[in-house]
């Protein structure tokens, strides 16, 4: 009985898409809540920051697809998905102060 070896590109490719569809889904879900809901907020992120950070995650998806299918090195896929991930909460963090 031989066992499978887990591509690892594989699976960190899935992690980074899962991650990046997330944050887009959580960006977009504030910005929906922002403008259709009845809810009054004590602090709001400026709506270009969360389209910003959408936008970061579709790119981040499109890192994770190419990682997955061996278009971009394992080194190279997880830098450049940290280094837009950082970058997005580096200019919330910008916003807030």
């Amino acid at each position: 009985m031989s066992k499978k070896r887990i591509d690892r590109n594989l699976l960190i490719g899935l992690i980074i898409i899962l991650f990046n569809a997330y944050w887009i889904w959580d960006n977009l879900y504030l910005l929906y809540q922002y403008n259709y809901s009845g809810l009054l907020w004590l602090f709001m992120y400026p709506e270009w920051t969360l389209i910003l950070n959408s936008v970061l995650g579709l790119l981040g998806i499109i890192i994770g697809i190419r990682l997955t299918f061996h278009k971009l090195t394992l080194k190279k896929g997880i830098i450049s998905s940290v280094l837009l991930i950082v970058l997005g909460e580096l200019i919330q963090f910008v916003i807030m102060i």
